[in-house]
């Protein structure tokens, strides 16, 4: 691959990354005062991620649960994710919106935030904000599907990512997830 093709992509991505920070810049930071809030409180942050999107959710929550590269404690969350029983037991029944409706139902507690990292704008994503808002949970969507989806559904905070390929558009939430990460840390440890 020319050196010319790697720096095309290069600043396409960059691009991808400006534009979607953007789009976030009014939300990260009170989400990120919001959550930090919440964990002085002992309030939890649970996180979907739907379709592709799902392996950067679980690696957003990692970061915040087991650091990114400080020492500090562990912060209080869950990745929410059904198992392949509930999976099956959800399709079989024909009644996909309520996938992740269980879990949050065991698991929410009133306050508590749910951050969904959406790649299908599907029922089951859809079922999961509905759910934790009658919890009296906050929800704050970042939306790489289709977000005239969520146009009747109630959240704290929606954020429709720019349009780009797939493969962009995770990269992008995934930097969205760190720097969040990095903010609410700086405001709980100072760092």
């Amino acid at each position: 691959m020319s050196e010319s093709k790697l720096f095309s992509l290069f600043q396409e991505h960059n691009q991808c990354l400006e534009e979607g920070l953007a789009l976030c810049a009014d939300v990260l930071d009170p989400l990120a005062a919001s959550l930090a809030e919440s964990f002085a409180q002992e309030q939890r942050l649970l996180i979907i991620g739907s379709g592709i999107m799902a392996p950067i959710a679980m690696a957003v929550a990692q970061a915040f649960a087991y650091q990114l590269n400080t020492e500090r404690p562990p912060l209080p969350v869950v990745y929410v994710e059904p198992g392949a029983g509930i999976r099956s037991a959800v399709a079989a029944g024909d009644d996909a919106g309520q996938l992740y409706c269980g879990a949050l139902q065991a698991i929410a507690r009133e306050d508590d935030q749910l951050l969904i990292f959406d790649g299908t704008s599907d029922d089951a994503v859809i079922g999961a904000a509905q759910t934790a808002r009658d919890l009296d949970c906050a929800v704050t969507v970042l939306c790489a599907g289709d977000s005239a989806r969520w146009a009747d559904v109630e959240t704290d905070s929606l954020v429709v990512l720019p349009d780009a390929a797939a493969g962009r558009r995770a990269e992008l939430l995934l930097f969205l997830g760190h720097v969040l990460c990095q903010i609410v840390e700086g405001e709980l440890f100072g760092l």
